[in-house]
């Protein structure tokens, strides 16, 4: 019998949603866990090195950091998600390392102290979406997870362009 899957989590945490992805498109069972970053429970600082989500615990094994557990999940599971071709797989890799310079632009113009910070910070998020947008062009991308992440970019571009965030 396989061991159990949990996955610790943060409602708003976008890396937890990597593994989400992951776990659904793989078709694996999972208890998702969600908690409050800001109130800590002991038993997750125990598992926790970081104190981050997400963490995927599997049995009595805690992995964390959510290119480690992708990486888990697709050596672990069935229906994988990188090429079987080595040089594919490895440039997979690098463009899930872009999505996380993305996700860290999208914190620095959330938490930017001053209006110049943020039009910095929501000058670069904009180069790296136009470097994204040819490479997604025409890919053979499950439509429904594209739109979602398409619209996901889009609410938050609005809120950009609205300065809703600025010193929220």
């Amino acid at each position: 019998m396989a061991e159990r899957l949990r996955l610790i989590s943060h409602k708003l945490c976008p890396y937890v949603q990597r593994a989400v992805i992951a776990l659904t498109e793989k078709s694996v069972a999972f208890e998702r866990i969600d908690i409050d970053l800001a109130n800590k429970p002991d038993w997750f600082v125990a598992i926790s090195p970081l104190g981050k989500t997400p963490v995927l615990q599997v049995g009595d094994h805690a992995i964390f950091e959510s290119a480690v557990i992708l990486e888990y999940l697709e050596e672990t599971q069935p229906s994988p998600l990188h090429p079987a071709d080595p040089l594919r797989r490895a440039e997979h890799r690098a463009w899930i390392e872009f999505g996380s310079a993305v996700l860290n632009d999208i914190a620095g113009f959330y938490a930017a102290p001053d209006e110049a910070t943020f039009k910095a910070k929501t000058s670069q998020l904009e180069q790296r979406l136009a470097r994204l947008e040819p490479r997604v062009a025409g890919a053979p991308w499950n439509r429904r997870l594209w739109n979602s992440c398409r619209q996901t970019e889009a609410c938050a571009l609005a809120q950009v362009s609205r300065g809703t965030t600025i010193g929220a």
